[in-house]
């Protein structure tokens, strides 16, 4: 069953302070109404795939840019003609077999973004959002979560749509790596083209020099502010690399392979940031800050 966009409604449902969900509300061309249950990780997945297709757009020259952005606000003005009206009840009584287990894109070739959503009761189907449609509908999904007063998990959301992380590590004093694994669809792993290695060269406590790292597929073949603001980022992400917030630290990033060449293996990866730890002592060592 494919479900396209005529016009889109969000609200929260939250227990106390904590995000159960997201309702999403769709009307259809026809008039049809169809409402979803999100998660946080789902609505992650959503909005890293809307994100990765507005990212495009910004890039556009200048005058195919105004060509796209005259579409989107003819486009924006007939959906907010066509909000469709979400129940205090719906929310309260939530269906949870109206509620998304699982959400993948499977097609983003053209105009026309394709998501296969499996609900809570196994019945799948299938979302269609035009690229035109994607602002309001991310705009909609953000503007609930700051509404519900819950604005940090708006944050950490649009904190991770610019990059993957596929593995981070601590490096062992006898050179061996302990890390941990993030394992990824190959639909995001499409999204982005570059791998980078991730060093971080800081003090502990005692004062001995120690390092961390990470491996991640990036927008940003080369260091630069985007790439620096990730490796700021990852630091909240991730479990094994959150201690290094607020120490000062050196940190280096290397570009493994670039423009989306075969999919390195984790041997490739891990060899890369052990590679560039050797290197971080050589005044060769590239720094992102």
């Amino acid at each position: 069953m494919a479900i396209s966009i005529k016009g889109v409604n969000t609200g929260v449902i939250r227990k106390s302070n904590n995000f159960i969900a997201l309702a999403l509300k769709i009307k259809e061309p026809r008039n049809k109404e169809s409402l979803f249950f999100m998660s946080a990780m789902e609505l992650r997945d959503l909005l890293i795939a809307l994100e990765s297709r507005l990212h495009q757009k910004h890039k556009l020259d200048a005058a195919a840019r105004l060509q796209y952005e005259q579409a989107r606000d003819k486009v924006i003005k007939k959906m907010a003609e066509n909000i469709p009206e979400i129940l205090v009840d719906e929310l309260k009584n939530a269906d949870i077999n109206r509620r998304v287990n699982t959400l993948e894109l499977t097609d983003d070739q053209g105009e026309i973004l394709n998501f296969a959503l499996t609900l809570h009761d196994g019945s799948k189907c299938e979302l269609v959002v035009n690229e035109l449609q994607i602002e309001m509908l991310a705009l909609a999904i953000i503007h609930a979560i700051n509404n519900a007063e819950m604005r940090e998990l708006a944050l950490r959301i649009t904190s991770l749509l610019d990059f993957l992380p596929l593995y981070d590590v601590d490096c062992q004093d006898d050179g061996n790596l302990e890390y941990d694994t993030y394992s990824q669809p190959e639909w995001k792993h499409n999204l982005f083209n570059h791998y980078l290695a991730v060093l971080y060269r800081f003090k502990d406590e005692s004062g001995n020099e120690q390092f961390s790292g990470a491996v991640v597929k990036t927008r940003e073949a080369t260091p630069g502010k985007e790439v620096e603001a990730i490796t700021r980022r990852m630091l909240d992400f991730s479990p094994r690399l959150k201690k290094l917030a607020g120490v000062p630290c050196q940190v280096y990033v290397r570009t493994v392979a670039a423009n989306n060449a075969q999919p390195l293996t984790q041997d490739q990866c891990l060899r890369a940031l052990h590679h560039l730890r050797v290197q971080s002592t050589s005044k060769t060592a590239p720094q992102a800050k």
